[in-house]
């Protein structure tokens, strides 16, 4: 008997090419199943960026109801106490209103307001934004923090823009009633933006949600309107970047710019947010951002 059982043990033990087996294809699964997952979190990242687009929109429309007006790229909204840039005049709106009442009475400028800009706003960051910070704060070169956004507003909307694409002024005060000819549901409010870019003298190059300015190397431009102060804004040569992990942190501060393969996210004026194919005409890309252009868009465009 002692033999027998001793046999049937030596049965049930695996031998080292069996256990080599069961490795390998355990390693092939696993393999098969890693760009399954990575698959599943960047579309979950997408989904995250796509509802924080969706929550800046309608706070846009939140302080539009308020004020019958879109705050301005840059400026004075809705009277003359408060100054400041897009995102900093929606924050009553998307829940941050103590923050705003700190800088309301105080005014723009007031060296205290720093510890207001500093602050990181969780809806203004794209978690599938490679350059923002975990923190959500990125800082100048003087070692100030400032609060980034991986989103920037459509300068043909909050900014004065000549005919000729002439940046004017950064105080435009859009109205759903007359400002939109060409339909609210074909023009761009806000689209997805890098947070930060390190190809210039200046680290962050992209947008502070807070800051009334960024400077680079060559001109100074406005974070909230995304183009540059003193020049054109960008018509159909420029159209957006589209640049997927791994970020080496070269990018153009005065672009739309996306971490989603294939195309970036666009929040337009009615609060639908779609997806934007990087396949799209670069003529496509320019009518969706003029609000009164007068061109037809073909629903299949982009």
């Amino acid at each position: 008997m002692p033999t027998i059982a001793r046999a049937a043990d030596r049965r049930t033990a695996f031998t080292l090419i069996e256990l080599l087996i069961v490795l390998a294809i355990l390693a092939v699964l696993i393999g098969l199943m890693l760009p399954v997952v990575q698959k599943v979190r960047e579309s979950a990242a997408r989904i995250r960026c796509s509802n924080s687009l969706r929550q800046i929109t309608l706070a846009a429309h939140g302080a539009h109801d308020t004020a019958h007006c879109f705050p301005p790229g840059l400026g004075h909204w809705p009277g003359p106490h408060a100054y400041g840039t897009f995102h900093f005049h929606l924050l009553p709106f998307m829940e941050q209103d103590p923050l705003y009442r700190d800088s309301y009475y105080r005014g723009f400028y007031f060296v205290a307001n720093h510890g207001v800009y500093s602050q990181a706003i969780r809806s203004y960051v794209c978690p599938a934004d490679p350059s923002a910070p975990a923190d959500g704060r990125a800082f100048d070169l003087l070692g100030n923090a400032w609060g980034v956004s991986s989103y920037a507003v459509n300068a043909q909307v909050v900014c004065r823009v000549d005919p000729t694409g002439v940046l004017i002024s950064a105080d435009n005060l859009a109205r759903l009633n007359d400002s939109f000819p060409d339909g609210t549901s074909n023009t761009l409010l806000l689209t997805e933006k890098y947070a930060q870019c390190f190809n210039n003298n200046y680290p962050t190059g992209g947008t502070f949600w807070g800051y009334y300015y960024t400077g680079s190397s060559l001109q100074p431009y406005h974070p909230g309107c995304a183009i540059s102060w003193n020049g054109y804004s960008y018509g159909p040569a420029s159209k957006f970047l589209v640049q997927p992990r791994p970020f080496n942190g070269g990018c153009d501060p005065t672009m739309a710019s996306s971490p989603h393969s294939g195309g970036i996210q666009g929040a337009f004026v009615d609060g639908s947010v779609r997806f934007l194919s990087a396949d799209m005409s670069m003529y496509t890309w320019w009518y969706l951002l003029t609000p009164d252009g007068g061109e037809v868009i073909p629903s299949d465009a982009y």
